[in-house]
């Protein structure tokens, strides 16, 4: 992109989209978001390539009754990541929810598009089909 003068600018991104962008060169990841050594168990073993696969990895944190800290957790989420190869399944469920914390609120995974009224309405959108 820098050697044809292009970039990646988007003013408003829909939350399906969002969620297909890629986390480990995301556009909006701020300096110092990733860690080469933490980060490897969440690229190899977890497979996590978008922020779609990131938010799955992180979601046994808060909702998952049966989930506690730590590396012995019987889970089902955590056991599943155990037989898969993973040696701290709440580490890396913490590190991934750290990431999209650092995230700027414009690509929140969780948030849709404000509206701005440059949109067009429902009839305009059919009169320009």
């Amino acid at each position: 992109a820098k050697k044809l003068n292009v970039s990646f600018a988007p003013l408003k991104l829909s939350t399906a989209l969002k969620s297909q962008l890629p986390v480990w060169t995301h556009l909006g990841a701020p300096q110092r978001t990733y860690n080469k050594r933490l980060n490897a168990c969440l690229q190899n073993t977890h497979k996590v390539r978008t922020i779609k696969d990131m938010k799955q990895v992180c979601t046994r944190l808060p909702e998952h009754w049966t989930h506690h800290p730590g590396n012995t957790c019987q889970c089902g989420p955590c056991k599943e990541d155990c037989t898969q190869g993973c040696k701290d399944p709440h580490k890396c469920a913490q590190i991934a929810a750290d990431i999209l914390k650092k995230h700027p609120p414009k690509f929140e995974y969780t948030t849709s598009p404000s509206k701005d009224d440059l949109t067009l309405t429902h009839r305009r959108l059919e009169k320009n089909a």
